[in-house]
């Protein structure tokens, strides 16, 4: 080889090199926490930055029951307000509808003290306006004082075509449950039985009753489900209640339309394998929030439109570990109000909250497995927040960081600034912008990327 060629070759080899390490510069993250000082220059804003485009208008395909012409009514069969426990009356109505092809099972207005029943396909169980289904106290509920799973009070597991409707009440009758729990809880805790629960089950309706003081959840769409809607159905059980979620969802094509609630616990919780879920309409009151988790493995396609929050403890919240985690996408949440929300976008992968490291950088990262968080293509747009506490918490573990949030016309009013941590390729556009009584916007933004937005004023830029 010449020696003009040998010279070539080493320049080349120089040249590379040194495009090499600037890479490298470029892309090592920026720690800026604690010292406020360091985040005053925002990145350049990032053009190719944009919001993934998907449809959001899956809950349209969502079946809803066709209940079969026709009435039973319960005191037909024996049901009688003055009744003990009505649940073999009921039953017997249920259980003659489904031999006959299906009918609406209709509970009159009354009080009507009851066990656990089972639903069956076919068949639609109306309460009707001041009928109350009273489920009967702790003491005297089957297997109650035990450690053994025990029936819902409503249980659809493995029906078809099932309508639950009136604007009757189910009351729980929950305090002396609480209460037995939380002198248990040390140890194991008594099992408590869910309001309405269903596994494995396919067109399933619950809509416009009440549901008041729940033993534990109020309404449970496990395992294996598809085509539910729960619509317009109030639940409402003290902030002090343990565990009284409103509504958990497990499984996929779940429509929650204009729900009123107010609980002890998540609002609603959307858990592994919950995905193409529309929520719209609904009012939180009370509770733990909007929340997916703790168990985020394959969760997708979820849509939050047009909801309003009040007093709760937070509004937007996905919480996980990295013992039970993984994917979670495509989540839009659009048109929400919130007021007084304590942290109204809480997406943290430390779980539970005593687990969030002490310092953005006090968590060395761990090798990622298949549970470990992968949370991506997350949009929030015209979101008015006032009176909030703090104006969020994003905080991925460092090993997998969250990526692409897209905050539009995002505009939040809180004492505190927002801790973002461990978090690419975060977007504020349209004029979104953070205010603070106290500090700066941003109190902590350590190995993120940040466009949009000044990280101390909030304005945007």
């Amino acid at each position: 080889m010449g020696k003009s060629a040998c010279l070539f070759l080493m320049l080349s080899a120089i040249l590379l090199s040194s495009i090499s390490c600037k890479k490298a510069t470029a892309s090592s993250p920026t720690v800026n926490e604690p010292d406020s000082s360091i985040i005053k220059n925002n990145p350049p804003k990032d053009s190719t930055l944009i919001p993934p485009a998907y449809p959001t208008n899956w809950g349209d395909s969502i079946a809803v029951p066709k209940i079969p012409a026709g009435n039973f009514v319960i005191t037909d069969f024996g049901a009688s307000t003055t009744a003990a426990d009505n649940a073999a009356a009921i039953q017997k109505a249920i259980d003659s509808a489904t031999k006959v092809g299906g009918k609406t099972v209709v509970v009159p207005a009354g009080i009507f003290n009851c066990g656990p029943l089972k639903l069956k396909s076919n068949v639609g169980l109306q309460i009707s306006d001041g009928a109350v289904l009273k489920v009967l106290a702790y003491n005297t509920y089957p297997g109650s004082g035990g450690t053994a799973s025990l029936a819902a009070f409503l249980d659809m597991s493995s029906s078809t075509n099932v309508l639950v409707s009136g604007k009757g009440m189910i009351d729980g009758q929950g305090a002396a449950w609480w209460t037995a729990y939380n002198a248990t809880k040390s140890t194991a805790g008594i099992a408590r039985p869910a309001m309405i629960n269903f596994d494995n089950a396919n067109t399933i309706e619950v809509a416009d009753i009440t549901i008041q003081n729940a033993p534990n959840s109020h309404i449970s769409v496990h395992r294996g489900n598809k085509n539910v809607t729960i619509s317009g159905v109030t639940l409402m059980s003290p902030p002090n209640s343990p565990n009284t979620d409103g509504i958990d969802v497990w499984s996929p094509y779940v429509n929650i339309l204009n729900c009123n609630i107010s609980c002890g616990d998540d609002n609603i919780a959307m858990n592994n394998n919950t995905k193409y879920v529309t929520i719209t309409g609904c009012k939180f009151g009370r509770g733990h929030g909007l929340s997916i988790g703790s168990y985020t493995s394959n969760i997708d396609h979820i849509y939050v439109n047009n909801c309003t929050f009040d007093s709760t403890d937070n509004g937007v919240h996905i919480k996980s570990s990295r013992d039970r985690s993984g994917i979670v996408a495509y989540l839009t949440y659009s048109n929400l109000t919130m007021t007084k929300v304590g942290i109204p976008i809480n997406i943290c992968e430390y779980y539970p909250d005593n687990t969030i490291p002490a310092t953005a950088t006090a968590d060395p990262g761990q090798p990622v497995t298949v549970t470990t968080p992968v949370w991506k293509y997350i949009m929030l747009k015209n979101l008015t927040i006032t009176g909030s506490n703090s104006a969020g918490l994003l905080w991925s573990v460092p090993e997998m960081h969250m990526k692409d949030l897209f905050f539009d016309n995002v505009n939040i009013s809180a004492t505190t600034g927002m801790k973002m941590n461990n978090v690419d390729s975060a977007a504020f556009i349209n004029g979104s912008k953070i205010t603070v009584r106290n500090g700066n916007a941003f109190v902590s933004t350590s190995a993120s990327t940040i466009t949009g937005i000044n990280l101390i004023t909030g304005l945007a830029q």
